[in-house]
């Protein structure tokens, strides 16, 4: 019997291990065949922050497409942060994808002082934060703040590459929308929403942009990210 593939995208600037957990989650499902690269151009790697053109987006779009486009049964894409981004392009050129679902999707140019008020605020009060929560957010930060205005201009440039297919989108989707997100505006979810000419479920989420960093939530939204691929 032919598997359905779920292909899962990371966001840029980090290790991948956001996800993990949801990737574990449904690669326990043998329908499944999880592919989930846990890299996206301008990840860190070590302690910087490398180059990454919209060129290299593309590179890593087209890669993808040639997996998506093998012989499997239904065609599940899940985008996370800017990986929504990616994964919102791949739906809006490729007709295969049965679902989408957009995880606190970063379409628009991020408050980046925000980002780093609403990070510097979690640490203040890193007693409400799991150990792993204080790590991640400590090196994140300390690794963000060594960006060079360059790469900016590059993640800026591929959200502009972004933006062309948004009015492209015409798969079922589900979005999930982090309340007290550091990054991501509630407009930019409006914006997303209305972009889109099919069935959109939006499911709000009392978390920040590392929600699944958040043992509070973190099963609730994977539950619900599961429910959502195996509904009809």
């Amino acid at each position: 019997m032919k598997k359905d593939l779920v292909v899962i995208i990371n966001g840029a600037g980090t290790t991948g291990s956001e996800l993990k957990s949801l990737y574990v989650h449904l690669a326990q499902n043998k329908k499944y065949f999880v592919y989930y690269p846990g890299f996206l151009p301008g990840v860190f790697v070590g302690d910087y922050f490398p180059k990454a053109t919209t060129v290299d987006f593309v590179e890593f779009i087209e890669e993808t497409m040639e997996i998506i486009n093998e012989d499997f049964n239904k065609v599940y894409l899940i985008g996370y942060s800017l990986g929504a981004s990616t994964a919102a392009i791949i739906a809006a050129r490729n007709t295969r994808i049965s679902k989408l679902v957009l995880i606190a999707p970063i379409i628009k140019n991020p408050n980046y002082r925000r980002f780093l008020n609403g990070i510097g605020h979690s640490l203040t009060y890193a007693k409400h934060l799991t150990r792993v929560q204080k790590l991640f957010y400590k090196v994140f930060l300390e690794r963000f703040m060594k960006v060079s205005k360059i790469h900016i201009w590059h993640l800026q440039m591929y959200l502009r590459y972004t933006k062309r297919y948004l009015k492209m989108l015409e798969t079922k989707t589900l979005i999930i929308e982090t309340l007290k997100d550091e990054m991501v505006k509630k407009k930019s979810i409006d914006l997303l929403v209305n972009s889109i000419k099919n069935d959109v479920v939006r499911y709000p989420v009392n978390s920040s942009h590392f929600l699944l960093f958040d043992k509070n939530v973190r099963n609730d939204v994977i539950n619900t990210v599961t429910s959502y691929l195996e509904e009809d």
